[in-house]
């Protein structure tokens, strides 16, 4: 397969302000196109008098309709001049946004009503469905089509998300928990597709339904013949370019999906046909709650940005580019590039670091059609070269230990030595100094996050009079196995159900620098202590030390049967940032973790991070130094909300921040909701044990590539095809070739 075309995205920071408000303009390359379009954003909020705007969809004249929430609920429709053509006044309770539109552009909206008693908490929720006459410019109220009188969490998988309508007037409602209810013409409930769960629909022309299915072990796009609803095509995508929402175009027979910040154009099979614009470069968003494509292939978006929900017009023009027409940028230029910039993290930065230094122009390169393996070969090329981004941005997936070891990095200890200005006590120096490799410091972590804790059922293990410890290897696990079952008449496991994968990674990767020597170029897989290990790790698959049934990821996702639980000793729960206190703390109603059984022979634990880097070949070291420092700060590590929840933060006062605001603050604000549904609550005690687990983390993951030879011949051994000598022996061999190339 030939490479796919690589795609570069100049940043430009031009903000002009128009009769319709702010708009800001950028140039897209679109995938094998030789033509640059050209796209302006458009805030049309101030030309609606509007200040949330939720919803959005097109009728068949290529006109917007947008829902306008607050207390003048109202529909508008806006002509081709993004003027208002018409207004539809709502007149009923309820929520009103999620409405579709028939080829008669006669408006559908399904409305869930919740009702409530003297204390006002919700004990039902009425589903109705209404019905705009375009014609007669009125709304009808409809039949009742259903009610919840389960108003726990659970229910809450019942609400409607989105709505279509066909060309014979079925409706097709996709639900929050990923079922399809289908109704006739007459608004009569016909069908619950219910057997696949889906995030996302639309409609074909030809009544297709088109549904997005994407978990942690599947990314598809099904098309569903709705005269059977058998599906008729399933397109796999891989985890970039999956959209996460849909928009089809019956107009213009076109397929659109925002795939990681990016409007994307798909053909009739699901495949990407361009990309057509980066929506993070030009908008400050948070988050995209819509979407439509009309058939200029304009786009219009609602968003969650500068704390109001906003309608975003892109508007486009097709120009060539000519050499040498360029107008002359007397700025200072140093570039950083990525395959994904997740929640325009960089971006946003870079746009904030221009406007706080106005001779400096940081550009944003952004590869989005390369896959980690591309464009480590990509990077790999340029610096060996002499060449590459000013700023590397490194997530552990590529060779770093072999960048520092050929000196491709700068040694930011001699940056911070000769800068006054950086107090390193501001920020957590102990993942900083997990970062040094031979005591130097080539890496600045920005975040941290992905690992692991072991929470305790400590009910379980308090009636079985066991004492777990803390500083545990996996020799440990092994035995409180075989103690928790000693006089037990049902049978008792450490863990749920873990992937080989996971608990290889876990048992024995966790101690790779053990087995192999990277300065003396020494293997030792052909030795007991690794032979031993994997038979550690058979013993810990088929000894019943895991369920056999219940996997850890079902727990996470609350999909599991309680009195499972109550036989498991402890859950493997993954975190990311302080909040998720309360979702593990949920398992077993408290927060008693531990860290994870460290690697035997190394103590390692392993994390993830996000690094800055200088290239050793830049020649705007100081600068870029000042925009790594600027990364850590405070502000960026807390500029909107994504950011700011998501990881762990690098930055002492982003962390205090995250704890006081996410933690205690939140669950005080919504303390009678969480009550109500039973949630755990976070103390400071749980603080301070998760802090004790981070402080136990000493290894941040970084790839090897042997390491993706080690999987490759470990398979059949996982098959119970190979014995642990002759896998050990197989991959002494290999490391031998490998470390000697």
């Amino acid at each position: 397969m030939k490479p796919k075309k690589v795609i570069i995205i100049l940043l430009v920071l031009l903000l002009i302000v128009t009769l319709y408000g702010c708009t800001t303009e950028n140039k897209t390359a679109g995938v094998n196109k030789n033509t640059e379009v050209t796209y302006r954003e458009i805030i049309l909020n101030d030309v609606l008098e509007a200040e949330h705007i939720t919803n959005i969809g097109l009728n068949k004249n290529n006109e917007l309709i947008a829902y306008i929430a607050g207390d003048s609920r109202k529909y508008v429709v806006l002509d081709e001049n993004t003027e208002a053509k018409k207004e539809v006044n709502i007149d009923f309770d309820g929520r009103a946004s999620i409405f579709t539109l028939d080829n008669s552009n006669n408006m559908y909206i399904l409305s869930e009503i919740p009702e409530t008693n003297e204390n006002k908490d919700i004990v039902k929720i009425s589903k109705k469905l209404f019905s705009y006459n375009n014609g007669s410019n009125s709304i009808t109220e409809n039949n009742v089509i259903g009610e919840l009188t389960d108003t726990t969490a659970r229910s809450t998988e019942e609400i409607t998300k989105k709505i279509r309508i066909d060309s014979k007037g079925n409706i097709y409602a996709l639900k929050l928990g990923g079922k399809i209810e289908v109704f006739d013409s007459k608004f009569n409930s016909k069908k619950i597709l219910d057997s696949t769960l889906y995030t996302d629909i639309d409609i074909d022309e030809e009544d297709n339904l088109l549904a997005i299915r994407r978990n942690i072990e599947e990314r598809v796009l099904d098309k569903i013949d709705t005269s059977n609803y058998k599906i008729i095509l399933s397109k796999e995508y891989d985890y970039n370019d999956l959209p996460r929402s849909i928009y089809y175009n019956k107009n213009t027979k076109s397929l659109y999906g925002i795939s990681t910040g990016w409007i994307v154009k798909y053909d009739s099979n699901g495949n990407m046909v361009k990309r057509l614009l980066n929506t993070g470069e030009l908008s400050d968003i948070e988050f995209i709650f819509d979407f439509v494509v009309d058939d200029s292939e304009e786009i219009y978006i609602t968003a969650d940005a500068e704390g109001s929900y906003k309608l975003i017009k892109y508007t486009t023009s097709s120009s060539e580019t000519e050499i040498g027409t360029e107008k002359h940028d007397r700025r200072i230029e140093i570039t950083i590039e990525l395959t994904q910039d997740y929640g325009n993290k960089i971006t946003k930065a870079a746009k904030k670091f221009g406007e706080k230094n106005p001779d400096v122009k940081v550009t944003v390169n952004l590869y989005p059609d390369l896959d980690w393996g591309q464009y480590n070969d990509k990077l790999n090329a340029e610096l060996i070269a002499g060449k590459g981004p000013d700023i590397l941005y490194l997530r552990g997936g590529e060779p770093i230990r072999t960048y520092m070891e050929k000196g491709m990095l700068v040694n930011l200890d001699e940056m911070i030595e000769n800068d006054s200005e950086f107090n390193i006590e501001d920020y957590n120096t102990h993942i900083i100094d997990n970062s040094r490799y031979k005591d130097k410091l080539y890496t600045m972590p920005i975040d941290y996050y992905y690992f692991y804790c072991f929470v305790l059922n400590q009910e379980l293990l308090d009636e079985k009079g066991v004492d777990v410890g803390e500083d545990l290897i996996w020799k440990d696990i092994y035995a409180l196995s075989k103690k928790l079952n000693e006089n037990s008449t049902e049978q008792i496991y450490v863990l749920p159900k873990i992937d080989d994968y996971m608990l290889f990674n876990w048992m024995v990767l966790s101690d790779l620098d053990y087995y192999i020597d990277w300065d003396k170029k020494e293997a030792k897989f052909n030795s007991e202590e690794f032979i031993e290990a994997l038979k550690l790790f058979k013993a810990i698959k088929e000894d019943n030390v895991m369920h056999p049934n219940l996997e850890w990821i079902d727990i996470a996702n609350d999909m599991h049967n309680d009195e499972d639980l109550k036989n498991i000793a402890m859950y493997t729960g993954q975190t990311h940032a302080y909040h998720y206190i309360r979702s593990i703390g949920s398992v077993f109603n408290g927060f008693n973790a531990i860290s994870v059984p460290k690697g035997e022979y190394t103590g390692n634990r392993e994390y993830g991070s996000e690094f800055l880097a200088i290239n050793a070949n830049s020649k705007h070291k100081e600068l870029v130094w000042e925009f790594i420092k600027f990364m850590m700060t405070e502000e960026m590590q807390t500029i909107d909300s994504y950011i700011f929840q998501v990881h762990f933060h690098i930055n002492n006062n982003a962390s205090k921040r995250q704890i006081d605001e996410l933690v205690f603050e939140e669950q005080e604000k919504n303390k009678e909701y969480l009550e109500k549904q039973g949630k755990y609550f976070a103390t400071e005690g749980d603080v301070e044990r998760l802090n004790k687990i981070i402080g136990n983390l000493n290894k941040p993951s970084m790839s090897e590539p042997f390491e993706t030879i080690i999987y490759e011949e470990a398979q059949p051994f996982f098959n119970g095809e190979k014995t642990a000598e002759e896998l050990a022996k197989q991959l002494q061999n290999k490391a031998e070739i490998y470390l000697n190339e």
